[in-house]
């Protein structure tokens, strides 16, 4: 029997060369969920843009039910039953949750009154265990609350082919459950869905089959049928590379010094006027890791954007090196020693369009003496460059690429690399692993607790595995206030439980 998609020696190459899905043959079988896994910059990506009528590529054919499919757009592909979630969803800020929703049902061909959408949405919703705030705006989303919209969307499209790239970077372990129900149940009802992940155990624990990416070709497609290891997995994933699955252990700091960074009494309102952070306080000393933990929506975001420059409090301090800088502009506070690592790659971290030299060198201005004024010594700017890509090990093609054609894995490293290339005395990261494959994140993780030796940093994540392996401290944020803080050894339970008061 044909699989529902077909697809046969796709290849796709970049522009200068970059051969980022070389001769991929893979099926995808009705009513199965099939893993994709690779680590970041294996193809996994551009295989599922090409599927999404989002690349073209310049060999190969596709069929989907038996028939030729070579979707012309976006929108070709979600009117023959496509449905693509991508790493970082692409949404309309200047409209409502509900706005979106509505525009995306009409993108799909669909006819619908606003109350039987209402009744969808609800249903969905029940469906998936979260709600959204249908009349928030899309650009008030915080990344897990924008990736719980496009699933919402999926619950209630129910495409014949539903591909999620890497769906959960931003949600917790509590809400990965209702996500694998949701996809078993849709491949019950004989759709497909294929589950794009770096993480050997979420497609272990989710998928019929698993096929595994590497340098932009398929080098195995196995059946998960209990006899699959993730030793087996991780070695099709890196070849013969070994991975070390103790190195992220942190061990307790001694004889902290002074604090770094201080939050005092913080109040903040949140994009609607409403209070999301009530009173929080806490201080981060040279040489600690203290993590925040918390389900997303609890007043992360605000706090990192407090912290950073980007949101005024209403009442409160963000004292920083010793000097009160709450009333200070964000590139102030990166003068004074501030590293910001956002969960947000495009945009935030990094400007698109512009080339991997280009955005580092932005980076920098406010810090390298070489890179100030008019005339910038572009000659150090791409040894800089040069120098920031070797330190996380960047998959790129040339500085001059532009950084939209990195991978989502990469864009991160970069971001990341190039921050840790300042030697901050202050690094404040918001879900800093979010998208990165085992063996990037566990080397992200270990730069941290290095520079730690000299730095104070604050890692705001929704991975409470990440916090317990590298923080000394953390503290959990409920309906915007401190619910909890925990010392080593960690009880994940307690602190679960925190997250959840």
């Amino acid at each position: 029997m044909r699989g529902l998609l077909e697809a046969f020696n796709i290849r796709v190459v970049y522009p200068g060369g970059v051969v980022a899905n070389d001769s991929v043959t893979l099926d995808v079988r009705r009513g199965e969920v099939l893993a994709l896994l690779g680590e970041n910059g294996a193809g996994k990506t551009t295989f599922i843009r090409v599927i999404a009528g989002l690349v073209k590529p310049v060999e190969g054919e596709m069929f989907l039910d038996g028939v030729g499919y070579r979707p012309s757009s976006y929108r070709d592909a979600l009117r023959k039953g496509v449905y693509v979630i991508q790493q970082t969803p692409q949404l309309f800020d200047g409209i409502t949750v509900f706005e979106d929703i509505l525009l995306t049902v009409k993108l799909a061909g669909r006819s619908t009154s606003r109350g039987e959408l209402l009744e969808s949405i609800g249903k969905a919703q029940e469906r998936l265990g979260f709600k959204l705030r249908l009349d928030s705006y899309c650009w008030t989303l915080s990344m897990g609350e924008r990736q719980k919209l496009e699933l919402l969307k999926a619950a209630i499209l129910e495409p014949k082919l539903l591909i999620l790239d890497e769906p959960t970077t931003h949600i917790t372990p509590h809400e990965f459950t209702y996500l694998s129900q949701l996809l078993r149940s849709i491949a019950s009802e004989g759709k497909s869905v294929i589950f794009v992940t770096h993480k050997v155990r979420e497609a272990l624990s989710v998928a019929d089959r698993i096929a595994v990416m590497r340098r932009g070709r398929v080098v195995g497609v196995l059946d998960n049928n209990g006899g699959v290891s993730e030793e087996l997995l991780l070695k099709l994933m890196f070849g013969d590379v070994t991975i070390d699955n103790n190195g992220d252990s942190r061990v307790a700091t001694e004889g902290l010094s002074e604090p770094l960074l201080e939050v005092r009494d913080l109040w903040v309102l949140g994009s609607y006027g409403q209070l999301a952070l009530r009173g929080v306080s806490f201080a981060v000393r040279r040489g600690e890791i203290l993590g925040v933990a918390g389900i997303a929506g609890n007043g992360q975001r605000e706090l990192f954007e407090a912290i950073i420059g980007l949101r005024r409090p209403i009442r409160g301090h963000v004292i920083l090196l010793g000097e009160d800088v709450t009333r200070r502009d964000a590139s102030y506070r990166v003068k004074r020693g501030l590293a910001v690592i956002p969960e947000e790659r495009l945009g935030w971290g990094l400007a698109p369009g512009l080339s991997i030299a280009a955005n580092v060198t932005l980076s920098l201005l406010h810090v390298d003496s070489r890179f100030r004024g008019f005339l910038v010594d572009w000659r150090a700017a791409r040894e800089a460059a040069m120098d920031v890509v070797s330190l996380l090990e960047v998959k790129h093609h040339s500085l001059d690429m532009p950084v939209d054609f990195l991978s989502g894995g990469n864009m991160q490293r970069l971001i990341v690399a190039r921050e840790l290339y300042k030697k901050p005395k202050v690094i404040v990261a918001m879900n800093p692993t979010g998208g990165l494959d085992v063996k990037t994140a566990r080397a992200v993780r270990r730069m941290l607790v290095d520079y730690a030796r000299d730095s104070a940093i604050l890692v705001i994540s929704e991975d409470l595995e990440e916090l317990v392996s590298i923080a000394d401290r953390i503290i959990v944020l409920s309906k915007g206030s401190i619910s909890g803080v925990f010392s080593k050894p960690f009880n994940v339970e307690d602190i679960s439980r925190a997250m959840t008061s």
